[in-house]
């Protein structure tokens, strides 16, 4: 067993590894897009407070994100299917990253509806940008082992948001709960788009790692357009 899984990984090194840093890439921004949805619902009881929300009026407030996130899945893999994955990428992160850095500014109950509706559209696009991703950097037999890392992802933002928020807000107030995490997402834009070509385009991905990638690739099979990922939301 040893000596196999020693000429397995001898045999993943002379290939190249340079698709799992893609991967890592597509695990940080779905870990930063479940933080930022998930903030709303640690900063309930304190929003509540200062706004005069009702329990029926911080269900609309949801329910509006979660109807952005429907209009914008719809829409966002053939949109970023026309203007490629790296750009597509990019433009769904500042979207829903701008968004969120406006729920700082939000004055009142009804700015925070036009918040969550922004976010949800820019949201929409991580899994059809991330599938497209997965399509031009993995063969057909390594496509559900890296859907799975990146997917993971949604559980971990969802882990880390109530173990931070709450110190950001005892220390800092609500508002720079949105400032610090809507950081992240320009963090995260400034090595996806240092790092991000497709394979046959980019200068570190080796010749033989290509030919593996394209050995068994069927692009047809893993459409943005009808790929059944979904993940749950929980706005609470």
């Amino acid at each position: 067993m040893r000596n196999a899984d020693g000429i397995e990984a001898a045999a993943d090194l002379r290939i190249g590894r340079y698709r799992w840093l893609i991967c890592a890439l597509l695990f940080a921004a779905t870990s930063i897009n479940y933080v930022d949805r998930q903030i709303i619902g640690v900063l309930k009881p304190t929003l509540q407070i200062e706004f005069g929300w009702s329990e029926s009026y911080f269900g609309d407030v949801v329910f509006w994100f979660q109807a952005a996130y429907a209009v914008g899945y719809l829409a966002s893999g053939r949109i970023i299917d026309k203007i490629g994955a790296r750009l597509g990428y990019a433009a769904v992160v500042v979207v829903w990253t701008a968004a969120h850095i406006a729920h700082a500014f939000v004055g009142s109950a009804n700015g925070f509806i036009a918040a969550r509706f922004a976010l949800g559209l820019g949201e929409s696009g991580n899994f059809p940008a991330a599938i497209k991703t997965v399509t031009e950097w993995f063969p057909n037999k390594e496509r559900a082992l890296a859907t799975g890392i990146f997917n993971s992802g949604t559980s971990i933002g969802a882990i880390l948001a109530p173990l931070f928020i709450p110190w950001i807000l005892n220390h800092l107030g609500w508002r720079w709960s949105f400032f610090i995490t809507g950081a992240l997402g320009f963090v995260w834009l400034v090595p996806w788009l240092i790092f991000y070509r497709r394979p046959e385009e980019h200068k570190y991905c080796s010749p033989s790692e290509l030919a593996y990638i394209q050995k068994d690739s069927s692009p047809s099979l893993f459409s943005t357009q009808y790929f059944p990922l979904s993940s749950t939301y929980s706005g609470t």
